[in-house]
């Protein structure tokens, strides 16, 4: 049995440890004066003078720096990293008590005389002064968690213990010959523990084994004089379809809303064990092997296993468990960002010339909302032979303070010649509204002046969008928007998640607006013509759109996102906005602002298709739903940018065009499956599910074979005494319910 691991720094890969050097840190004066800091902390956290949460952040830095690491469940020869895979058990587990008032009065309580009944050989007191950590051996053939549930049970305590310490990588804090509390080297050390407490005269012994379901009749062992029957030892699988059940465990109890707590134990355990059977082949013996007690006395952990089994297996996995294994074992796809590439089109270089490398593919996308303001009404005809409207929407994702704000100067530039229209258009309204106010209730007053403005500002209400919707007489309005979430001043017109319609309708050019019964209100039904673009952390961006991921919103967008730069990174260095870059960008907006009406792009359409045929082959590769759920409006996306490309260059195609937008329709389904990948295929397969039909309960599709004929399902009608008229028609009705599929001619299958 190897020897435990330790590393001085938590950075380090820890190597196997010697008894010399463990005596060294506990003597260590540093680690001392450690522990002392962590003391005075806590008493100033009780006086009131820090907050917890500046506590802990202390605490934790504290130890990172100052305090060399143990792994007692785990050697390792130093030549990894500190993980499960690497990790060589050693027999013993740690168990944590935390939040303890007085550990050493809880230590004196429950274990104290009782340390070689319990086989403990290492106890201290935690960094924190507020916790107790055990250290003991396993019995043969224990898992961790099953160690720390006997070990509760017999301490017979009525705090809580954490259940998380549970993995063979877990490193324990180093500590001082004041916090400790109990320690047997040679048992900490021992090359066998096994041969270790021989030598004492102490036997482990084994915890019952558990023979599989289907297991032959037990085998006679000899133990000395007397005969014995016991069950042979049977390891059940430890992982379901290549998905280790402590994963899935996992997985299954984050989405009951975590771990349970004492009074809420048995119910949960119970629950988890009833979904779980459906997957260890309803074992109670493979269940108690995989599934954690989360402290529960051994024998009602047992009772439990055993009880869940005591009934027949489900037609179908819980619910909770199904989820928990499609999100497992969906393999996301490849979510690496895609390079930009090298030769990019006149437009793009220029509007990216003056951001840093890793900025360039999120200009790149961001500034296209605001190129699609100037045409107006211009369309083109798409593959599938409708019009395409060219408005376009943009979410830039990014962690904060890594420059979002890096898109702002060149969408100012693109959106100058619409600023100063705008600029005039508002002196006119407000010369209007002073005009109003200066005149008396009854004085005649004139009327509104139709003004105008396209580019709104973020914090615009509903009536203020329909006004200028109404005033913009089929140009598009464009909003510029520094979080998501001011998206979300248009929900009041339509009721909880209008900004989720506003998306919808906006995207497709449908009609919108607002009808009032007040003097002054605004009325408005007109296409809804609404470009943007708007920023957010990937937190928020998550938030705002997991609640109505698969209502058609987010497949509407274009995504973009700024990788994390590397701690430490250098501050970027932006180019130079002048006029020298005005002038240079002009006449692309010249020849956007002439475009109008049905049009035509030959390249593009080419290109569209070729997409098409690219992402359909990728979809049926990768057989996920989400990527072809995503991939249809993304390749409309695409194709919108480059008929907005071949205007703005003055109807004319430049090759780099193609590897550009090929590039933007993969950069763009990379991000939505890097950020909702994994969600969105829970959605689509939740959305199957519910169009299942109910398995048939009719009788006479019941009496006919698996693989059936026409003739089969005449003969059976006949025999109820009902004409073969009729059998058409019912073969056609079970195949439209889904009870059945057509193999080949009159050859049918039951499903």
């Amino acid at each position: 049995m190897p020897i435990i691991s330790g590393s001085k720094k938590v950075t380090q890969p820890p190597t196997p440890l010697s008894r010399e050097t463990f005596r060294e840190w506990m003597k260590d004066e540093g680690i001392e004066k450690t522990y002392d800091s962590i003391r005075q902390l806590k008493k100033a956290r009780k006086r009131g003078e820090i907050t917890q949460e500046y506590f802990e952040k202390q605490k934790a830095e504290l130890k990172r720096r100052n305090l060399p690491i143990v792994t007692p469940m785990a050697s390792y020869g130093g030549d990894g990293t500190r993980n499960n895979k690497n990790a060589i058990p050693t027999g013993l587990f740690m168990m944590d008590y935390d939040h303890l008032d007085a550990p050493r009065a809880f230590y004196d309580r429950y274990v104290k005389g009782r340390e070689d009944e319990l086989h403990i050989n290492l106890a201290h007191v935690t960094p924190s002064d507020e916790g107790l950590r055990l250290v003991a051996c396993l019995l043969p053939g224990e898992t961790i968690v099953q160690g720390q549930a006997r070990m509760h049970r017999l301490l017979g305590c009525a705090e809580d213990y954490d259940p998380h310490v549970k993995d063979l990588a877990r490193a324990s804090f180093m500590f001082p010959e004041s916090a400790l509390l109990f320690y047997d080297e040679d048992l900490l050390f021992a090359d066998s523990i096994e041969a270790e407490l021989q030598k004492r005269g102490i036997t482990l012994e084994q915890p019952a084994p558990c023979p599989p379901v289907d297991s032959p009749a037990g085998t006679v062992t000899v133990t000395g004089t007397e005969t014995a029957q016991q069950q042979p030892v049977h390891q059940f699988p430890t992982a379901f379809k290549d998905m280790p059940f402590a994963d899935i465990i996992d997985y299954w109890t984050e989405l009951a809303g975590g771990e349970p707590v004492e009074g809420e134990r048995h119910s949960f355990v119970m629950k988890l064990a009833s979904e779980l059977r459906c997957i260890c082949e309803n074992n109670p013996c493979w269940l108690r092997q995989v599934l954690p007690g989360f402290g529960l006395p051994e024998a009602e952990f047992n009772r439990i296993t055993e009880d869940a089994c005591k009934y027949p297996l489900p037609s179908c996995l819980p619910n909770r468990l199904y989820r928990a294994l499609g999100d497992l074992q969906y393999k996301q796809p490849n979510t690496e960002l895609p390079p930009l590439p090298e030769r990019l089109p006149g437009l793009i270089a220029l509007l990216t010339k003056n951001v840093p490398d890793h900025l360039k593919p999120v200009v790149a996308c961001a500034v296209f909302p605001a190129l699609a303001t100037y045409p107006r009404q211009a369309t083109f005809n798409y593959i599938d032979n409708t019009p395409m409207p060219l408005g376009l929407m943009c979410v830039v994702m990014g962690p904060s303070s890594e420059g979002k704000g890096s898109i702002r100067k060149p969408i100012e530039y693109i959106m100058e010649r619409i600023r100063v229209r705008d600029e005039k258009a508002r002196q006119t309204e407000q010369a209007w509204k002073e005009e109003v106010n200066t005149r008396g209730a009854n004085k005649d007053k004139r009327k509104r002046p139709k003004v105008v403005v396209q580019w709104m500002s973020a914090d615009m209400t509903a009536s203020a969008f329909a006004q200028r919707l109404q005033d913009a007489d089929g140009l598009p309005l464009f909003a510029l928007m520094s979080e998501i979430q001011q998206l979300n001043a248009l929900k009041s017109n339509t009721g909880k998640d209008g900004q989720f319609d506003i998306i919808r309708l906006a995207f497709d050019e449908d009609p919108w607006g607002q009808e009032r019964s007040g003097m002054q209100s605004v009325t408005v039904k007109t296409p809804l013509r609404f470009n943007w673009t708007a920023s957010t952390t990937i937190t928020q961006g998550k938030q705002f759109f997991g609640r109505n991921l698969a209502g058609g919103a987010l497949s509407r967008l274009n995504l973009c996102t700024i990788p994390a730069q590397d701690i430490g990174a250098p501050i970027p260095v932006f180019g130079t906005y002048d006029d020298q870059f005005a002038q240079r960008l002009r006449p692309y907006i010249d020849n956007l602002c002439v475009a109008q009406g049905a049009m035509e792009c030959p390249e593009a359409f080419r290109l569209a298709e070729e997409l098409d045929e690219e992402c359909r082959h990728t979809a049926e590769e990768r057989q996920s739903e989400a990527y072809d759920y995503f991939r249809k409006r993304a390749q409309v996306i695409a194709y919108r940018k480059a008929c907005l490309l071949w205007l703005a260059n003055g109807q004319k195609w430049e090759p780099e065009m193609d590897d550009f937008i090929r590039w933007s329709l993969h950069y763009d389904l990379a991000c939505k499956m890097m950020f909702f990948g994994r969600e969105m295929e829970y959605e689509m397969r939740q959305e199957k599910a519910l169009v299942v039909p109910v398995r048939s309960r009719s009788p006479l599709l019941q009496k006919l074979p698996h693989e059936f004929t026409y003739d089969d399902a005449v003969n059976v009608r006949r025999q109820e005494g009902r004409p073969e008229k009729g059998t058409k028609v019912l073969l056609k009705q079970w195949v439209s319910r889904g009870y059945i599929e057509r193999v080949a001619g009159d050859t049918y299958r039951k499903l």
